[in-house]
């Protein structure tokens, strides 16, 4: 029983992103990170930014099969040209398997658009219903997530911030919220394309500055060996806290605190 519950919390959902102070593609990093993302096999999903609007390009085929990378996939970590590209290879544990629900989704509040993407378990999360709109079709505790957030952050700002340290302080305040009232696994990595938040409360975010190897900018993924043999930075919360978020803003972190 106990060596299956080990099992079965080692299989999730992994995420990549590259935040850079420039525009970036990842011809490297983004077919590496679906090679040995390989194990999950639901679907993938890449988010990146023109100017101020959110893209998405997603599937429920697998990013990496019979020894190659997807078609779709590879074309996308050639072109894209963003100074933050989001990634997550889907590893089905909520919603069924389809492109609805690949990760990231995308929503617009607080005067943009955003980017979101989660990988763990929080099925007590999927009983909350948004009083805004849902993200369509979409049946996922991930979903629901991104909802509950929008939702609470929305509340906090009323307006768009003016500063950052302003919106730092509602997404701190909308996670704390969410994981009291919804206890669960949370990596996410949210982005409204100028500024990067993470948060996890159970997996290593594993960081990267100026890869000699792979493309510049800051990585950052779940997986446990990061994409290269370079000294990746292991970023987890304090065994005595609720969560660790991060906010990063090009190649830096400029915020960090506990839950």
């Amino acid at each position: 029983m106990r060596y299956a519950l080990c099992a079965m919390l080692a299989k999730m959902c992994d995420i990549f992103v590259l935040s850079a102070g420039k525009n970036y593609s990842a011809p490297k990093s983004l077919p590496l990170f679906a090679r040995q993302a390989s194990k999950n096999l639901d679907g993938w999903g890449i988010g990146y930014f023109k100017k101020y609007n959110a893209y998405v390009e997603k599937s429920a085929e697998q990013a990496y099969a019979a020894d190659r990378v997807h078609d779709a996939f590879q074309r996308l970590a050639r072109v894209v040209n963003s100074r933050i590209i989001l990634c997550h290879v889907r590893l089905q544990t909520s919603g069924p398997v389809d492109e609805c629900h690949a990760h990231p989704f995308s929503l617009e509040f607080a005067g943009h658009n955003w980017l979101f993407a989660h990988n763990g378990r929080a099925p007590a999360v999927e009983a909350y219903r948004t009083s805004g709109s849902p993200i369509e079709g979409a049946l996922s505790d991930s979903a629901r997530t991104f909802e509950f957030l929008r939702d609470r952050i929305s509340s906090y700002l009323r307006s768009p911030p003016r500063v950052l340290p302003t919106l730092f302080e509602a997404i701190h305040q909308s996670t704390a919220q969410l994981i009291e009232e919804y206890p669960g696994d949370y990596n996410y990595l949210l982005t409204n394309g100028q500024v990067l938040f993470a948060f996890t409360n159970h997996r290593q975010f594993l960081i990267l500055k100026r890869s000699k190897k792979l493309e510049g900018g800051l990585m950052l993924t779940t997986l446990a060996r990061g994409l290269s043999n370079e000294r990746w930075l292991r970023l987890a919360k304090s065994t005595n806290k609720r969560g660790l978020l991060l906010m990063i803003s090009g190649t830096d972190v400029i915020f960090r605190q506990t839950l």
